[in-house]
């Protein structure tokens, strides 16, 4: 099936899957770069201990991506590497609606 939302990702952010932390440190994937919509807005939200945090971005993409994001893995925006705070995946089910996936970092 055609990602019937191609054409809002004008973006592309260039993603370090979190793998954990190890005896050196936290650990990443390689970068991937995924196609997306980068809203540069600030908004206060809660981080995955419930933790109220300022996002100074949100990023919007395909569905198939979200796997790739992850709470403190590492996304690239301007040039600028930032955390992922937030993860959130929407499908749409039985009302067949694009689905896609939210992030906001720091």
């Amino acid at each position: 099936m055609a990602d019937e939302l191609a054409l809002f990702w004008v973006h592309t952010t260039s993603v370090r899957t979190y793998e954990g932390s190890g005896p050196f440190g936290e650990t990443y994937a390689d970068p991937v770069d995924v196609p997306c919509f980068i809203d540069n807005t600030r908004k206060l939200v809660r981080d995955q201990t419930g933790r109220e945090v300022t996002s100074e971005a949100t990023i919007t993409g395909p569905v198939t991506k979200a796997a790739h994001f992850t709470p403190e893995s590492l996304v690239t925006i301007d040039g600028n590497e930032r955390t992922v705070l937030t993860v959130a995946t929407h499908y749409s089910g039985s009302l067949d609606l694009p689905d896609h996936f939210e992030v906001t970092t720091t």
